[in-house]
């Protein structure tokens, strides 16, 4: 299904109308809010940290934001020390090295080691991720190959120069953020906002420019392993917005086409330098009381990374709408699809979609076996339901995909969803 984006805004009008419209409560926002919180579904750990922060601006709730940068100990020292997290591993071969506010993620090659992130200034490079690195096998033999910038901050760059003298990395920073930079950055092309394949130290990276945050903010996916298994692992290249009204319609348009990498590329977990933003410092804290589970804490899952990119998306327009009244944007829905009964057996093939606001009606869903190829199509029923006879189907072999394509009126988007499971026997079906 085609996505519309909404793309660059910004006319002098425009930002006299946002001031004059921020002391109404505005029917466009409060819209998008219900929507952001109707997307959580019922997962209450996305509603306490990727609901409340990427809606942070738009509930009027910025200071938890505020409360979190408090967090942000460079030192080790001082009555703050209790946020600085220890060297943490988080796959079998990411580790983390920060605080509980903002930090860097170390990835192992077979080459050498790539970071993401360069922290807040030199001495805390130097204090806290060089011995990492050294204790991660760092030598002339086994360097730091690159290090991967999300973008320009001071809180995120504030240690490249200091790599870049001692330790001699090549240092790769989205173009728009590039000016001045006194560690002269290998420039990633911030102008082309396609996602692309990109080797970084070695290490494949999909890359992909997401201005909004900053105009060089840099979103990328890499494959780590966990557990042994190869996972795509998703890193934003940048969680704020601030007042400007282009800048936040780029935020906008770029959460949409990090939405569109996350859903191709298929991507299962979050790497997020602000651990606060989407509850990874919880998890954090979780692996180091005990330890890491299988699959890793970081490892979300690919429809809950999904479901965050559209609550951030929600978010988004609701703090867009805030600032300029005029406009009018599309809901996005996030919704899922489900087999009656847990499973298809071979009498009964039937699966219901449904979305925060309730059942899909009238929208059509196509049932698939992947073993034989055989496939049709129903079309949901009052509530959400759609049957389709797709006989003769082979307990135990054959599987099958229900898959609702999307669809979009004036006033939503409905996003595709689909569901797979294995045929089972009649009367002995559990959910797959």
């Amino acid at each position: 299904m085609h996505i519309k984006r909404f793309h660059r805004l910004g006319c002098a009008a425009a930002v006299l109308a946002a001031a004059a419209s921020l002391a109404v409560a505005q029917t466009q926002t409060n819209i998008h809010r219900d929507a952001a919180t109707r997307n959580v579904g019922n997962d209450p750990f996305m509603l306490q940290y990727a609901r409340a922060f990427y809606c942070n601006l738009a509930d009027d709730n910025n200071q938890i934001v505020i409360a979190s940068r408090g967090w942000n100990n460079t030192t080790g020292t001082g009555a703050n020390a209790q946020y600085r997290i220890p060297m943490t591993q988080i796959f079998d071969d990411v580790w983390f090295v920060g605080n509980h506010y903002v930090g860097q993620y170390l990835i192992k090659t077979p080459d050498g080691l790539v970071q993401v992130d360069a922290a807040n200034n030199a001495n805390e490079v130097a204090t806290f991720n060089y011995p990492a690195m050294q204790a991660l096998g760092l030598s002339a033999a086994f360097p730091l190959k690159a290090v991967l910038l999300t973008h320009g901050h001071g809180d995120h760059d504030g240690g490249a120069n200091w790599l870049k003298t001692n330790v001699g990395t090549e240092i790769f920073l989205g173009s728009a953020d590039a000016a001045g930079k006194a560690y002269a950055p290998t420039a990633i092309d911030s102008t082309d906002l396609s996602m692309r394949q990109m080797s970084v130290g070695g290490k494949n990276f999909w890359i992909l420019p997401t201005p909004g945050h900053t105009n060089g903010s840099t979103s990328s996916v890499v494959e780590v392993q966990d557990h042994g298994k190869t996972v795509r692992v998703l890193t934003n290249g940048g969680q704020s917005m601030t007042n400007s009204i282009p800048a936040v319609a780029n935020y906008l348009d770029s959460i949409e086409r990090t939405y569109a990498m996350v859903k191709a590329l298929k991507v299962e977990g979050v790497m997020t330098p602000h651990i606060y933003w989407d509850g990874e410092g919880q998890k954090m804290r979780e692996i180091l009381a005990s330890g890491r589970t299988n699959p890793s804490q970081h490892v979300y899952g690919h429809e809950s990374v999904v479901r965050q990119m559209v609550i951030a998306r929600e978010c988004s327009a609701a703090w867009l709408t805030r600032l300029d009244a005029t406009l009018a944007l599309p809901v996005w829905r996030y919704n899922t699809v489900e087999f009656v009964g847990g499973a298809p057996t071979p009498t009964k093939v039937t699966a219901k979609v449904k979305n925060g606001w309730g059942p899909l009606v009238k929208q059509k869903v196509k049932f698939s076996v992947e073993e034989t190829g055989a496939s049709c199509t129903a079309t949901t029923d009052a509530y959400g339901v759609a049957s389709c006879d797709v006989r003769p189907l082979r307990p135990h072999k054959d599987r099958i995909t229900a898959r609702f394509e999307g669809a979009e009126t004036a006033d939503f988007v409905d996003l595709p969803a689909e569901a797979t499971a294995l045929v089972c026997s009649n009367g002995n079906c559990k959910p797959q």
